[in-house]
């Protein structure tokens, strides 16, 4: 019986982590051939996927694409007009439209997967796990000989894992330097990329059970040479120094020196060189300061999507089951104004009452906590207030639900 995938380990086996991160991360592509034709056989299947796509009502012409030739098939020539599941007119794909295009060879995508079927979430799971990054997974069903995309670079890593069919990837020399989801690089047209993606490095048939990593920014395309091909690709990213400038941002915010104004034209040639040194002092001791550090820390732990979390009936009958919440705005903090306690962040100030300035000193510093955990550290206030105080701090989304916990 095929092991189930639930680590890094697993996906990548026979190939071990030393190998990986030493010749292979984020350096060049590694194709892994199938110990196993059924490797993957837990994260996808025909007979799964047919499942997932009679799940009419969760499917959209975001979530589910056509495309024919590497060109997209308008929303309107696969889909219907319906009611989604908040009772709003939509478009969802039509079966028989969406068969009839799959008959001429287009390719399906369908984007977000890895929260539709255990199997998949567990794979972008061990991503996740193993990188302290986030993982979302597209998967894609084409036919002999038609292509969905066109030669292209991704600005994530990408773990491929191929589960039926036969595909040939061709891997070129162009490489992008650490491209970003932005404009600057989602702009860029297919002159530019044919330009740019050099010549090919390496063709690859990828078969049932084998995993292809391409670094991000390192140029590929695919052409199914059989018909009836799936794959799931992961796209992987990561906390960037982008991320920092906004953690810096919130806590320059809080910082009195950064709400002063440009010093005015008639203050002398020099005065606004030294304005800048001065905010720009400011900024490195923010930058050098622990609380950076911690915000970092705390969003870096935060960063990844939370997939399920059920198993009933079991669920219904843990004891003591507690919710557990994480502060999310950064730049919170409880000031102290003789004796005039308010909640302070880049956005804003609150009132709050003097009981309550330590209580809520104690969930920033804590970073995530229960309600069993604060009822244990304030023992004096009483569970109404407690309740109270969380759902403030809910409502002005100070902290959020982030788990529930046996």
């Amino acid at each position: 019986m095929t092991k189930p995938i639930e680590t890094f380990a697993d996906l990548i086996a026979p190939i071990t982590e030393g190998e990986f991160f030493a010749d292979y991360h984020d350096q060049k592509f590694l194709h892994i051939p199938a110990p196993d034709p059924n490797k993957f056989a837990d994260v996808m299947s025909w007979d799964i996927l047919t499942n997932m796509l009679n799940m009419t009502s969760i499917w959209s012409p975001t979530s589910l694409q056509v495309f024919l030739d590497t060109k997209a098939i308008p929303a309107e020539q696969y889909c219907r007009e319906a009611t989604d599941r908040n009772n709003q007119p939509s478009l969802q794909p039509d079966a028989e439209k969406v068969k009839s295009w799959l008959r001429r060879g287009a390719s399906l995508v369908a984007n977000d997967v890895d929260t539709l079927w255990s199997g998949t979430a567990a794979a972008a799971n061990a991503l996740e796990i193993r990188f302290g990054g986030r993982s979302q997974s597209n998967l894609y069903c084409s036919w002999n000989q038609h292509q969905a995309f066109d030669t292209h670079f991704d600005t994530h890593e990408v773990f491929a894992l191929h589960v039926a069919g036969e595909k040939v990837w061709r891997i070129y020399e162009g490489r992008l330097e650490r491209p970003i989801a932005n404009d600057v690089f989602k702009g860029l047209d297919q002159a530019y990329h044919d330009e740019h993606r050099g010549a090919v490095a390496a063709e690859v048939t990828m078969r049932p059970g084998d995993m292809l990593y391409i670094p991000r920014g390192q140029y590929h395309d695919a052409l199914a040479s059989s018909d009836g091909t799936i794959h799931i690709t992961y796209g992987l990213t990561h906390v960037i120094g982008f991320d920092v400038l906004t953690l810096l941002y919130e806590l320059a915010m809080a910082d009195p020196q950064f709400r002063g104004n440009i010093p005015l034209p008639d203050a002398g040639p020099d005065a606004r060189r030294q304005w800048l040194n001065e905010l720009a002092d400011c900024l490195h001791e923010i930058a050098n300061g622990d609380l950076l550090l911690a915000n970092l820390n705390a969003y870096h732990d935060s960063y990844r999507y939370y997939r399920g979390g059920f198993n009933l009936p079991a669920d219904a009958f843990e004891k003591d089951v507690s919710e557990r919440f994480s502060v999310v705005v950064r730049s919170l903090e409880v000031v102290d104004n003789s004796g005039q306690f308010s909640l302070q962040s880049a956005k804003g100030t609150v009132p709050i009452p003097p009981e309550l300035a330590d209580p809520i000193s104690w969930m920033i510093d804590s970073g995530d906590f229960s309600p069993t955990e604060l009822a244990s550290k304030f023992p004096n206030l009483t569970e109404d207030v407690r309740d109270k105080l969380i759902d403030n701090m809910l409502s002005m989304k100070a902290i959020a639900l982030i788990a529930n916990t046996a």
